[in-house]
């Protein structure tokens, strides 16, 4: 595998990127537009392809996450990228072209690519806008569904029986243990972290045959949930956060889910699947020997040094969620210092306000956290005050969940949903963000108005994207 292609380091606000202004003629014919679009892909036309076209590629031509923009820029990328690989023609996909929010026309696609011995099986979608009579290519999105031969990341893992968990793994799994060594077991992967991204990996990992280990620092499957605060709940709705397989919520379970029905979730489609998972695990270090190409990961079992061995490494352990610091004016000594005699908590360690009730409160922070704490407070009797540094970002819960429910629903599969979502160019989610907030704005400015008028600063505009790099 060749190095992977890399762009410098460059502002947000820099990056090329805007949403069409563009529609659909209502007598289009959607099926001729759709054969226009991949004679225009496989004839490698450079006209084919609009002036402000983006191409976003996820490890199908570039071993990447990989965006191109501009009409130069993508032809000449897709045409050495496509000569590479050695992709098949591209080929219609069984569902029918539609039009998008963004006044283009979306056609599914598929193709092969060759990575080395490997065939890859390629996805992706095109859309096409009307330029001046002409429909061009506007935007490009690839991907990497797997490789012919070699299992499939999103099959159904379902079992006929769910499998006997002792202890908070696998009873009859043999590679690995624990509660003694496995220095003479190399396993395929190691996955540290049993949270969501940890159980969607190491799920993946079963459906590709990987012979893996999970690592959970806590005794129990979904965890990690127990010690946030009470009143703590998805944000978003329940069916945006299942995880793979088919498998969701119980229909009887409230839609923004709370913690308690969060993490038990999470166990019992841990279980429901058979994850090889290792509980009371938490790794101490991880070494990488260059030569014989294997990672070594110690972890601590109540106060018992384990050893694992692993090709590969993958770290699913959340943004510092564990990890806090507290400001130079709170630090202990600060405090001491100071003669405060209440209680100073960082988020991560609040869980209800239950003990103050009836006293004074104040939260240092506006944004979900803040919010749910002050919420909280409130609802216990405390006088409560919030602090707020910079104007907030305000996105109303029931706007989320419209959002996400014309695509997370019984009726649509998540994995579909979720190649839509995050094979978007990043700039192109944030443009599109900013659009409908504007739009809902305009509509409900009532209560942002009443928001300004109780002394809370609003700020209108997303400042960074939604999705990852």
């Amino acid at each position: 595998m060749e190095a992977p292609l890399r762009s410098p380091a460059v502002a947000f606000d820099d990056v090329p990127g805007s949403l069409p202004e563009a529609s659909v003629p209502p007598d289009a014919d959607l099926n001729a537009v759709a054969q226009s679009a991949l004679e225009g892909l496989n004839s490698l036309r450079r006209e084919a392809w609009a002036s402000d076209a983006i191409w976003r590629d996820l490890l199908a031509f570039t071993d990447n996450f990989r965006t191109f923009n501009s009409q130069d820029k993508v032809y000449h990328a897709f045409r050495k990228l496509q000569a590479q690989k050695k992709c098949s023609p591209f080929e219609l996909a069984t569902s029918d072209p539609r039009v998008s929010a963004f006044g283009c026309v979306d056609i599914e696609v598929r193709f092969t690519t060759q990575h080395g011995h490997l065939q890859g099986s390629g996805a992706g979608i095109v859309s096409v806008i009307l330029v001046e009579g002409q429909w061009r290519i506007w935007m490009l999105r690839t991907w990497l569904e797997n490789f012919r031969g070699h299992g499939h990341p999103d099959v159904d893992l379902l079992r006929s029986e769910p499998p006997t968990i002792v202890n908070g793994h696998i009873e009859g799994v043999s590679n690995g243990t624990a509660n003694g060594s496995t220095q003479d077991h190399a396993y395929g992967a190691i996955v540290v972290g049993g949270g969501q991204a940890g159980l969607c990996t190491a799920g993946r990992l079963q459906a590709l045959g990987v012979d893996y280990v999970l690592l959970e620092r806590f005794p129990e499957v979904g965890d990690v949930w127990k010690g946030r605060y009470d009143k703590l709940r998805f944000h978003t709705s329940k069916d945006f956060g299942v995880l793979p397989f088919k498998w969701r919520y119980p229909e009887e379970d409230d839609n923004m889910l709370p913690t308690s029905r969060i993490g038990a979730g999470h166990s019992s489609w841990a279980k429901q699947f058979g994850i090889n998972v290792r509980t009371n695990m938490s790794v101490v270090s991880g070494t990488y020997d260059s030569a014989g190409q294997v990672w070594t990961v110690v972890a601590d079992n109540d106060g018992k040094e384990v050893t694992y061995r692993a090709r590969n490494l993958v770290l699913c352990i959340g943004p510092g969620l564990s990890t806090f610091r507290y400001p130079d004016w709170a630090t202990p000594d600060k405090v001491q210092q100071s003669g405060f005699k209440g209680d100073i908590l960082h988020g991560l360690q609040y869980k209800s306000a239950k003990p103050w009730a009836g006293k004074r409160g104040i939260v240092v922070g506006s944004a979900n956290t803040g919010n749910d704490v002050a919420e909280d407070m409130a609802d216990f009797g405390l006088d409560t005050t919030m602090i707020q540094r910079n104007p907030t970002l305000v996105i109303p819960a029931e706007w989320i969940h419209a959002e996400h429910d014309r695509d997370y629903h019984p009726g649509k599969l998540a994995a579909v949903a979720d190649r839509e979502l995050v094979t978007l160019p990043n700039k192109i989610v944030r443009e599109a963000t900013n659009r409908a907030i504007h739009h809902m704005t305009d509509l409900e400015s009532a209560r942002f108005d009443a928001l300004e008028k109780a002394g809370f600063r609003v700020r209108i505009l997303m400042a960074v994207t939604l999705g990852g790099c």
